[in-house]
């Protein structure tokens, strides 16, 4: 009778890795939708009015439009970034767009020396007072403007304006078109440091509000005089180097003595309810398991795992050592020289006993039992020969 295989076929094997297929299959689908939505969100942005940014508070209607209109808009992040992007004052425009009042007075006047007409959106006061003199904020408004009432150019092609959030009063040589009440107006401009300043407040150039009555025909006309525009959008890098605060200034005062206290109270709780280990105890084991059940146990985890050339060297470190004290040497000797010896006193070949003893590496199962019972008959052969000398098995 041959003895059943116990390998493993590829059909059992792959329904025991189904799990771990299945795990992978869903790590490789997440990275690939991760690196979808990494790489969506790496050419849009989410800065308001900002000209990639296809969200209700971005700009990139506006800026689509123009760039349909022949207009080259260029964005920018930075007042250098700015410079470089200009093609000449008098043939550039400047969107400034900068709600979270990131430039400076000197970055403010700066700002007006790029480009021949620049258009402020949703300016505070430190703004207004560098950029726009005779134009100050007159609060939030909410309503819609049907009459220009200006001079101005862009205003007249516009005919009226929508979505007005926040006005302005003109004073002075400042102009204001699409009056909205109290004196307060849409849109108001004047000149200072050399170009001409519009202001408009947030919501009218937007995607949400760029498509109300005349809004987008204003954008256009203030935007478009020019071959460039440059979409300026003030970013950290224009912040005052400041220097990082240290790890102190940002600590609170009560904080370092709290943790002193906290420290002296966890050593003194030790000291007080620590305990000294005693000495050990020998505890017997409410049971007693069987030599027989820990080798089966431990053969089927080898069997579990297709460990099949561990489950043999087990076999083989037991055999060599009763298998030198047969041949008169020290349990510790060399493997070489045990296999040498039974060569010797059994009269097998020496490669066949290094093939069983120490070289072969069975592939399947079936192999595994084979170079077991090798083994013991091996071991046989060399006690057998050690009781009798001079009569080797072969």
């Amino acid at each position: 009778m041959t003895a059943p295989a116990l390998s493993r076929t590829p059909r059992q094997t792959m329904r025991r890795a189904r799990g771990w297929i299945v795990l992978v299959a869903i790590l490789v689908i997440g990275a690939g939708l991760a690196a979808a939505v990494q790489l969506s969100l790496a050419s849009t942005s989410t800065d308001p009015m900002s000209a990639s940014n296809p969200a209700q508070q971005g700009g990139q209607a506006l800026a689509r439009v123009l760039a349909q209109h022949g207009v080259d808009v260029r964005p920018a992040g930075s007042l250098d970034a700015a410079r470089r992007a200009a093609s000449g004052r008098d043939d550039t425009t400047v969107l400034l767009s900068d709600p979270n009042d990131i430039l400076d007075a000197s970055q403010l006047r700066s700002a007006l020396a790029i480009g021949a007409d620049v258009v402020v959106i949703d300016p505070g006061y430190e703004q207004l007072t560098r950029m726009a003199p005779g134009i100050a904020p007159a609060g939030e408004r909410a309503s819609v403007s049907n009459s220009p009432r200006c001079s101005v150019a862009a205003a007249q092609n516009a005919g009226s304006v929508s979505g007005v959030r926040a006005a302005f009063r003109a004073s002075g040589s400042a102009v204001g078109c699409f009056p909205v009440g109290g004196g307060a107006f849409a849109l108001a401009q004047t000149r200072a440091g050399g170009a001409t300043v519009s202001v408009v407040g947030p919501g009218m150039f937007d995607n949400e509000g760029i498509a109300r009555a005349g809004n987008a025909a204003l954008a256009i006309g203030l935007l478009g005089q020019h071959r460039t525009l440059v979409w300026y959008l003030p970013s950290e890098a224009d912040a005052s180097p400041a220097g990082a605060p240290t790890l102190a200034q940002l600590t609170p005062e009560w904080l370092t003595p709290a943790i002193v206290l906290l420290i002296a109270v966890t050593v003194a709780a030790a000291i007080w309810r620590g305990r000294r280990f005693g000495p050990l105890v020998v505890e017997n084991l409410p049971v007693v398991v069987r030599a027989g059940e820990t080798m089966e146990g431990r053969a089927r985890l080898y069997r579990t795992a297709s460990a099949r050339t561990h489950a043999l060297d087990s076999l083989r470190v037991g055999a060599l050592g009763r298998i030198a004290s047969l041949c008169g040497l020290p349990r510790n000797a060399h493997a070489d020289q045990v296999a040498a010896s039974a060569a010797a006193l059994t009269g097998w070949p020496a490669d066949r006993v290094r093939d069983v003893l120490l070289d072969g590496r069975p592939q399947t199962d079936s192999a595994a039992l084979e170079y077991a019972a090798r083994l013991a008959d091996l071991e046989s052969a060399v006690r057998a020969a050690s009781r009798a000398p001079g009569q080797a098995g072969q």
